[in-house]
């Protein structure tokens, strides 16, 4: 089993919407690697880690 180290970051993007205000990421990120968004921080880790278990089962 492997380590997952997530990093998150505020972004609150230019949008009246709020539902993308923060972005998790895994560590070592490069573009095309899954980026889990949501209007909290917990949101975006938990959309991050559906998207790996996504990516793992396929």
């Amino acid at each position: 089993m492997r380590k997952l180290i997530i990093h998150t970051e505020n972004v609150c993007p230019p949008i009246p919407l709020r539902s993308m205000d923060w972005q998790a990421t895994e560590d070592g990120y490069e573009p095309g690697h899954p980026i889990g968004t949501g209007p909290t921080e917990e949101a975006a880790v938990l959309d991050l880690i559906e998207q790996l278990f996504e990516e793992a089962a396929a």
